[in-house]
């Protein structure tokens, strides 16, 4: 059962174009999100949260850690309910480079699951990498294109899928962003390709929250999802005082 409910939680996006995905330096990023995905008529699995923690430092590189509370729901299981958390990951965003005039920004993402951090109805038998490659270039003050490949192991199977997506972000107003967003896995199963919508409400530079809905697109991919979501920081930079003299 648990390969067949191994998922990938979507996030909402800030709105900010790629290359400042990578937290500044200092800076300490929680990202949560609240979601349930009805993968087929009998499974189904409801997230509480996905929490991911990101933290600069510098410019270029940030780390991140993520982990997932879930529970299963088989209807046609002996035990309907599966609860626990999902091996733990790490991970590290290298901005390899900045937008310009001419070019997108190019960022490095990987991230490894760490299969006995896990609950122990979600133990994995792989270390499960992923590594992928974004591209996302402002065309104008309001709008953000994307587009993104890379590789994925689940954990539970010794062969990669290919991964994908391809994004489109409006500025709304400074406050709310929509972004629109078709992604996938290819392997040597019928490919999974889906479509998602998330609206995002900005409410200071420190705190957003949001909301993701999206649906399969192809016959073997999963039925449906839709989750609410946030995002919380803060700078941990020393803050230097200068005191007066007496």
């Amino acid at each position: 059962m648990q390969a067949q409910v191994k998922k990938r939680i979507k996030k909402g996006r800030r709105n900010k174009s790629e290359s400042q995905f990578i937290t500044n330096k200092n800076y300490l990023q929680a990202e949560w999100e609240v979601g349930h995905e009805t993968v087929t008529d009998e499974l189904s699995t409801t997230v509480y949260p996905n929490l991911t923690l990101r933290y600069g430092i510098n410019k270029q590189l940030e780390i991140n850690t993520e982990i997932s509370f879930v529970t299963a729901r088989d209807r046609l299981a002996v035990h309907e309910n599966t609860s626990g958390t999902e091996p733990v990951m790490i991970g590290a965003n290298w901005l390899l480079l900045s937008e310009t005039k001419k070019s997108p920004a190019l960022i490095f993402s990987a991230q490894l699951a760490i299969p006995f951090l896990a609950g122990k109805n979600f133990t994995a038998k792989y270390w499960a990498p992923m590594l992928q490659l974004n591209m996302e270039e402002p065309l104008g003050p309001k709008f953000i294109v994307g587009a993104g490949g890379g590789v994925f192991w689940d954990g539970f199977l010794p062969d990669p899928s290919f991964i994908y997506n391809v994004s489109g972000t409006c500025n709304a107003s400074k406050k709310i962003a929509l972004v629109a967003e078709f992604s996938g896995f290819i392997n040597g199963s019928p490919p999974q390709h889906n479509a998602d919508l998330s609206l995002t409400y900005t409410i200071n530079k420190q705190v957003q929250l949001g909301a993701t809905a999206g649906t399969g697109i192809s016959p073997a991919a999963h039925k449906n999802y839709f989750g609410i979501n946030g995002v919380l920081g803060c700078s941990l930079k020393k803050r230097h005082v200068q005191q007066g003299h007496i």
